[in-house]
């Protein structure tokens, strides 16, 4: 009781903030959609599969992180395949990272710059819909902030005198929230330190692909610093942690990682998150820090402008935290390395990881341009003011248009339970390809048997052999096509194409759709 009434009242709002980022994750776990595409294909995997199956490549081109599917497989196995029982750890992690995220921005920055943080974190669209989402997204951000925690208990932080209370560790709600892991740098740590961090960093890469990059970040920090102090001792233990790291790395490469890294579907579907080897490099670079402004923070600012808070930021927590910010722009160069080996992609939803990072270097530079506008107070508040609410607006529209009208694109759900509803002995039922895998997945909850459905062949790039599959049906009297996630190029939509051939060949009789989805039923009659 004693810490509560210790809370500052930027703890207060740095809470309240978390409460609102809480709700939005709540309100999109509770929503309850129909999984969609790549959500099915990955669960029909956890469930068709006993544990030892799911360290073997997965089918339908699905990749995720081992230890990921472990705990999915348990957690159906506890509570069942509900939408809600796989979603819980994606919910749960989303959850954790909020609280993470709050600890640190109250640990490096100021309580500006640190609750502009937490509110860009909290109300970001790409992390509000990964945490109701059955994959892995949402637990490698709460990974990442774990491990860039953990990297403020490894070092000695040090700031300079504008910064120096800002970056105070452990004040207020923290005192009570603190892990002393400094005896791993200091002479008189227990020897069982060294053991804990090797099988930290060891066990993390198989529940998060991405957190190899902030965990070796982690271990090449604390050896630079070991080296510097001339520490051998330090120097001997960091090598034998390292080794124990990459004997962990080369069992996941020999058990998922291969396949991943070499696998041509991720490496086509991906192409566009590698680095060019070619002149073409910087031209990249520039484009793909572009998008996750927009695509995972929600923003609608010029590029020149959110590009310009970013790197402001990077300089000022770099020049602030020198450590600090070393380690988190290591953790940059090593994804962007890993993308120019072509060994992950440094695009979309394969970068949400670094989304703790982007929010914490944009309100650094919201609070560090208006030191360039001179010292007048005035001045430099409706500056910081300005930047905030032009930073904010868009992603909270965005939030508060998602709460009154959730987005429920490939909600099957209703759908399946019409096709039951009024499937009759005889009936035909043609399933287009991308819907297979909810299908699959929904079909024996509402009672119905996919082997007796006709799952139509992937034709996108020679249509017209759409035809014979369709000239194979005719004859019948109800024959119901069912389409969901449809292919659409330029002008060209697969729907369309296929309807307008039976529009040609027989009669419609019905059609069903939820409002709001883009999922279709239709009823012909192909006599």
């Amino acid at each position: 009781m004693k810490n509560i009434h210790r809370l500052a009242s930027r703890d207060w709002i740095g809470l309240t903030i978390v409460l609102v980022g809480f709700g939005l994750r709540l309100r999109q776990y509770l929503v309850n959609r129909s999984l969609w595409l790549d959500e099915a294909m990955l669960t029909n995997n956890i469930l068709a599969r006993d544990f030892a199956g799911l360290f073997h490549p997965l089918d339908n081109d699905q990749g995720a992180p081992v230890g990921f599917l472990l705990v999915q497989k348990l957690v159906t196995l506890a509570l069942g395949d509900s939408e809600y029982a796989l979603r819980l750890v994606p919910f749960l992690a989303g959850v954790l990272a909020l609280a993470l995220m709050f600890l640190l921005a109250r640990k490096i920055s100021n309580a500006f710059a640190g609750n502009l943080a937490l509110a860009l974190f909290a109300i970001s669209p790409a992390l509000i819909y990964y945490a109701s989402e059955v994959k892995q997204y949402s637990s490698d951000v709460a990974i990442a902030l774990a491990l860039i925690l953990l990297f403020l208990k490894t070092h000695t932080v040090t700031a300079s005198p504008k910064g120096e209370a800002a970056s105070l560790p452990d004040q207020g709600l923290l005192r009570a929230t603190s892990f002393d892991y400094a005896s791993l740098r200091s002479g008189s740590r227990p020897r069982n330190d060294e053991a804990i961090f090797a099988f930290l960093g060891a066990l993390v890469i198989w529940f998060s692909h991405p957190a190899l990059f902030v965990i070796a970040a982690l271990g090449l920090t604390l050896f630079a610093q070991a080296v510097r102090e001339k520490d051998k001792r330090q120097i001997a233990a960091l090598l034998l942690v390292a080794l124990a790291w990459a004997l962990s790395l080369a069992a996941l490469y020999f058990v998922n990682l291969r396949q991943l890294s070499t696998h041509q579907f991720f490496l086509d579907y991906w192409r566009a998150g590698f680095v060019p080897r070619d002149a073409s490099a910087f031209a990249w670079l520039v484009n793909s820090l572009r998008t996750p402004f927009a695509d995972l923070l929600g923003l609608q600012l010029p590029y020149l402008v959110s590009g310009l808070l970013f790197l402001l930021g990077m300089i000022g927590l770099t020049r602030r935290l020198p450590r600090f910010g070393l380690f988190l722009l290591l953790i940059f160069f090593l994804a962007l390395f890993a993308s120019f080996l072509t060994f992950y992609p440094f695009a979309g939803r394969m970068i949400l990881f670094l989304v703790p990072i982007f929010c914490l270097f944009l309100a650094e530079g919201v609070d560090f341009l208006p030191d360039l506008t001179g010292s007048w107070k005035p001045v430099r508040s409706l500056v910081f003011l300005a930047l905030s609410a032009a930073l904010l607006f868009s992603p909270l529209s965005l939030a508060y248009e998602n709460v009154t009208a959730p987005k429920m694109r490939e909600h099957i759900r209703p759908t399946m339970e019409t096709l039951r509803e009024n499937l009759r002995d005889g009936d035909a039922v043609y399933v287009y390809y991308w819907a297979e895998h909810a299908v699959r997945f929904y079909a024996p909850k509402y009672e119905m048997d996919i082997s007796t459905f006709l799952i139509g062949a992937d034709h996108h790039d020679q249509p017209t052999l759409y035809r014979l599959e369709l000239d194979a049906l005719r004859g019948r009297g109800r024959v119901w096509f069912l389409f969901s996630h449809i292919y659409e190029e330029g002008g060209f939509n697969e729907r369309d194409y296929i309807l307008d051939y039976l529009n040609s060949i027989g009669e419609l009789k019905r059609e069903y759709r939820q409002p709001g989805t883009s999922v279709f039923l239709y009823l012909y009659d192909l006599k």
